[in-house]
């Protein structure tokens, strides 16, 4: 069973997209080593015997691209997930990011102005706008007849 396995494993992919990704690493390589994707789908097809069009390639290696970044943001979170108890429990014995406490005299460089919160219970706190107060609730000289 295993010697099956491993003589199907070194078989050519049966899909163009599976034979992308079997090449993968040096493709990306050439990427980075500064070749185009033009030279890149010209060897594919004189080296490695695959038949696929240019707009075809760059769709693969972009599916590859987001495959890989998706996969990378994943691990990121299931490391970031085991990490979270200890960065909250660090971040709990420090008064919250907003709080009153950053605005003390004592803490230089710290300003109400720097605060988004502040910014924003200042903008709020002003009166809103009315049409009516500004079209002068209809009457333009402001005799209000009536």
């Amino acid at each position: 069973m295993r010697t099956r396995l491993a003589l199907r494993s070194a078989e050519k992919p049966a899909t163009k997209a599976g034979q992308i990704r079997a090449l993968w690493p040096e493709i990306e390589a050439a990427i980075h080593r500064g070749q185009s994707i033009r030279s890149i789908h010209k060897w594919l097809e004189e080296d490695a015997g695959i038949r696929l069009g240019i707009t075809s390639l760059t769709s693969y290696i972009s599916r590859i691209r987001r495959r890989e970044a998706t996969a990378a943001r994943r691990s990121e979170a299931t490391i970031g997930q085991s990490i979270h108890p200890v960065i909250e429990r660090t971040q709990s014995l420090q008064p919250p990011r907003g709080s009153l406490a950053l605005h003390d005299s004592n803490q230089p460089g710290q300003t109400k102005r720097d605060d988004p919160l502040m910014q924003a219970m200042n903008a709020l706190s002003k009166p809103r706008l009315d049409i009516r107060r500004i079209h002068n609730d209809g009457d333009p000289e402001g005799s209000n007849l009536i």
